[in-house]
């Protein structure tokens, strides 16, 4: 073997190792997700429902709500956030003048909240659906209703993952010992894998 084919080969062994320890938890997460995921007709825990009302602050009662519903809707989400835990990923509003009432929904992997602002009564009511762990950890799997942080970290993984899966076929195929029955293992998950894609049309 020459010697840039033993540099080579010496940095694909060095990738493999190494790609896959800084998404080591992320490769375990997709894994055990991935499995459950595979499974939707197990019961995987209990969905929760609660009401809860709030008062208004007089500072957000006192403003003219007909000049700018978004930006109230934004400040009222930040007081839910701030004071009484309420958050999400996702935002949608809808102002219905008039009530008037705005309406906020709230997404996030672990359920949704809907959000009923009355101003005139200074009264705030949060229907809220949480999902049970398992659901929460598949809905992130499927990146529903993520923040861009977790989409960019789970694009990384995979870059990662993929790095990890070509060096290792690369490390397999240039090992002169385990060679034939290496490729024998290849060849065999290959047809299964291609053969369970054309059984499923």
């Amino acid at each position: 073997m020459n010697t840039k084919m033993l540099v080579v080969n010496r940095w694909v062994r060095w990738l493999h190792i190494y790609s896959a320890v800084p998404v080591l938890l992320s490769m375990i997460f997709f894994a055990v997700t991935g499995f459950f995921l595979n499974h939707t007709d197990w019961n995987l825990g209990q969905t929760k429902q609660y009401e809860q009302s709030f008062d208004l602050p007089d500072t957000l009662v006192e403003m003219d709500w007909q000049d700018s519903p978004s930006l109230y809707a934004l400040q009222v989400l930040n007081w839910l956030d701030r004071e009484h835990n309420v958050r999400g990923i996702k935002m949608e509003f809808e102002w219905d003048e008039d009530e008037p009432l705005l309406a906020i929904a709230l997404d996030s992997p672990n359920g949704n909240q809907s959000i009923e602002v009355f101003p005139d009564e200074g009264v705030v009511e949060v229907f809220t659906l949480s999902l049970p762990l398992l659901v929460m950890l598949n809905n992130v799997h499927r990146g529903k209703s993520v923040s861009d942080f977790w989409r960019l970290l789970s694009d990384l993984s995979a870059i990662f993952m993929l790095v990890f899966c070509l060096t290792g076929l690369w490390l397999v195929l240039i090992n002169k010992v385990q060679r034939l029955t290496s490729s024998a293992w290849i060849t065999l998950g290959s047809v299964v894998f291609f053969l369970s894609l054309y059984l499923m049309h």
